[in-house]
């Protein structure tokens, strides 16, 4: 039987989030899980989700200000211990119960992500809002022509993930609000870890676009044009600075060999003190990975 850590980031979801708690852990037991852990995230609400949940006696964890989805998941995921970690979104418009196809999945495709999925064959969706609609099939596209990923949803609120995977993947990702699902599978591909698409049962809680504002929509445009950035400006640079670094030291151990066993004189500017420290500069940096990868794992 797995063993299953399942995050809930939560935010103003007090009227709610007790139901979710539930539901979930119904669901695990159902499954005959016997080793899980519920961690509710509160995402700096206002409200009383924080008490709510602690009525549960699941793993209640938060910060006073409200930091975003991705930013939740990632501060849950270290109280995590589990072999595999799920997401589940606390409105309740994903039902727990549908952990199980997930598992299912993960264990048929021998894969490292299972995402839930509005657009597989098999999906239900009994009410979807026209706008929003039109919102993700636009954000859908923008994304694969960005990344060129083979999935067809990146957003729905329930995913799968094999821990040891996902802990790798963290320390990297930047985008705590917007754009972390995207973030998230970005890295899952650059890291040639498996993603499969599951079918989901939803039905949106909210009419119209619901908490999605023009602000929000900019806000994720902008996160997902960071992540392009990063992804393919940074990383190209980077690579153009490594290979620039580990040719000027070859060319500087040339030096230090010819001014050693043939000529004492050529190049006077190259004192041997200073080849040394430069060759000591170089790779220190091609071994921390500066400038791209070492910022990319240390910044929050």
């Amino acid at each position: 039987m797995p063993k299953i850590s399942l995050i809930i980031p939560a935010y103003n979801e007090e009227k709610r989030i007790r139901e979710t708690i539930k539901g979930a852990k119904d669901v695990l037991s159902k499954l005959g899980i016997k080793d899980f852990e519920i961690i509710v995230v509160d995402d700096g609400s206002t409200d009383k989700t924080f008490e709510e949940a602690k009525k549960e006696n699941v793993i209640v964890v938060g910060y006073k200000k409200n930091k975003g989805k991705g930013y939740a998941i990632k501060y849950g995921s270290k109280f995590a211990s589990k072999d595999l970690i799920t997401f589940l979104d606390a409105d309740s418009e994903i039902n727990p119960k549908q952990i199980k196809i997930l598992l299912d999945y993960m264990e048929k495709h021998n894969a490292d992500f299972v995402i839930g999925s509005k657009r597989h064959k098999l999906s239900k969706i009994e009410y979807y809002p026209l706008i929003r609609k039109i919102l993700s099939i636009s954000y859908n596209i923008i994304v694969r022509l960005l990344f060129h990923f083979n999935v067809k949803d990146t957003q729905a609120g329930i995913k799968l993930v094999k821990a040891d995977a996902l802990k790798k993947i963290l320390p990297y990702m930047r985008v705590k609000r917007f754009a972390f699902d995207v973030e998230l599978l970005a890295y899952a591909k650059k890291f040639n870890y498996k993603i499969v698409e599951a079918p989901i049962i939803l039905k949106f809680s909210k009419r119209g676009i619901g908490r999605v504002k023009l602000k929000t929509i900019l806000n994720i445009f902008f996160d997902t044009m960071a992540i392009a950035y990063r992804f393919y400006i940074l990383q190209f640079y980077s690579s153009i600075l490594k290979n620039t670094l580990l040719f000027l030291s070859i060319f500087l151990i040339l030096i230090l060999v010819y001014k050693k066993f043939f000529n004492p004189y050529i190049f006077p500017f190259a004192e041997l003190k200073i080849i040394i420290i430069l060759l000591f500069i170089i790779v220190l940096i091609l071994v921390l990975g500066l400038p791209y990868d070492y910022f990319s794992k240390r910044f929050d």
